[in-house]
């Protein structure tokens, strides 16, 4: 038996020609569907990671408390579930003697309380 292309009509030149254009063309053809990232620039809508590196450092040197405390607690029940956690007291405990004081709790998640020292503030409130 003879090589594969041995009569196909193209000379072993030919053939991988029309090999590499079949593979150039079949990726052009999948990246047309990738989705197109963003320019590497400093925008709002763009990612961090994808700002220039000087732009990143700057970022990340000069982010407050109150960023970092945002980024953790995006929620209020998620900064409520970090207080019950940390207490240590059983959940529905927690509940029943923090429903008293659910305004004092709201005002310390709109000031950036920590949970630490929120729990601090519920013991002088005689919480638990």
């Amino acid at each position: 038996m003879g090589k594969k292309a041995a009569h196909s009509g193209e000379s072993p030149k030919d053939r991988s020609a029309n090999l590499m254009d079949k593979f150039i063309s079949k990726n052009i053809n999948r990246d047309k569907h990738k989705p197109v990232l963003p320019a590497r620039r400093k925008d709002p809508n763009v990612p961090v990671d994808l700002w220039p590196l000087k732009d990143q450092i700057e970022y990340w040197n000069t982010r407050t408390e109150a960023d970092r405390f945002n980024e953790i607690y995006t929620a209020y029940s998620t900064w409520y579930d970090a207080v019950k956690q940390l207490s240590g007291i059983y959940p529905a405990t927690f509940v029943d003697f923090t429903s008293k004081h659910r305004d004092e709790m709201k005002s310390m998640y709109e000031n950036k309380t920590t949970p630490k020292q929120a729990l601090r503030q519920l013991q002088k409130l005689g919480v638990y």
